[in-house]
């Protein structure tokens, strides 16, 4: 069985609300913990920044909160900002799911972000098992002239085994309304056609999640490196969207995302963006 971790967070203003989720494979993440482990001892020990403290990216770039032994200007924030960005783009096989709304077009945009992604994210296990399960069964009859009908079934057994999974890590919040929902979504989850109507004539299908493992998993954010990760990713997608202020242009934090992130921004999840960003 192949496992997905979705780290998510959400960074918002009045206009835009943005959540985004870092995807790292179960058969990576302790390389993928070990490579962010050690930017944040390279942190400490040339910027004095505590291994323990939370980097929260609103404050962070803003120059706000005491996240070091010593002074850190906000030109420096900036360059270690777009460091952790750097971080996230070269972590082994991850994928990013972005989701970036307007505010005034959504009277729970929180809530409706949170039905987008867990959508995707069941959308794109079932793909990936689509895509996967038929090549190992091309494997398996291609392999089987040259070996024992026992080996043959053997090998066929273990190849059908593959099956995509996922489980979700989020900060803390509104984990009640949150867990509400998912669960409702595992029993009754429509989804109205692209096209107007499905192939049977009805406006929308009954799409459970089965895909995700357990209700999501709320953790403090400080006590998550990969969660802080996704909170910096939401918060550059959210300058990206937004008209960037002085300071924001300045440092050039609302180009950051495009600079570092674009790259493993999973297009699957929304192919009518150039980036996969799901806007609606």
């Amino acid at each position: 069985m192949s496992v997905r971790i979705f780290y998510i967070d959400e960074s918002y203003d009045d206009k835009k609300f943005c959540l985004s989720a870092i995807a790292i494979r179960h058969a990576e993440w302790k390389e993928c913990f070990h490579l962010v482990r050690e930017h944040r001892k390279q942190l400490k020990q040339d910027y004095g920044i505590y291994l323990r403290k939370e980097i929260h990216a609103t404050d962070f770039v803003a120059g706000r909160g005491k996240i070091s032994d010593r002074e850190i200007g906000k030109w420096q924030r900036s360059r270690l900002f777009l460091g952790l960005l750097q971080l996230v783009a070269r972590l082994p096989k991850v994928l990013c799911f972005n989701i970036c709304l307007d505010v005034a077009k959504h009277s729970d945009p929180e809530m409706t972000a949170w039905d987008r992604v867990i959508n995707r994210i069941e959308r794109t296990m079932l793909e990936f098992e689509n895509r996967e399960i038929p090549l190992r069964r091309s494997l398996v009859t291609e392999s089987s002239a040259s070996i024992s009908q026992d080996s043959a079934d053997k090998l066929r057994e273990r190849l059908n085994c593959y099956r995509a999974r996922s489980i979700i890590v989020a900060d803390e919040g509104r984990e009640l309304d949150i867990r509400r929902a998912f669960r409702k979504m595992s029993v009754f989850n429509p989804i109205p056609s692209k096209f107007g109507v499905w192939p049977a004539g009805q406006t929308s299908r009954n799409i459970i999640t089965e895909r995700i493992i357990e209700d999501p998993i709320f953790k403090p954010s400080d006590q998550s490196y990969f969660i802080q990760l996704a909170d910096c990713v939401a918060f550059a997608l959210l300058k990206r969207e937004t008209p960037p202020s002085e300071r924001i242009k300045k440092y050039g934090i609302n180009e950051m995302f495009d600079q570092t992130i674009a790259g493993i921004c999973f297009k699957g999840a929304s192919p009518r963006d150039p980036l996969g960003i799901v806007r609606a």
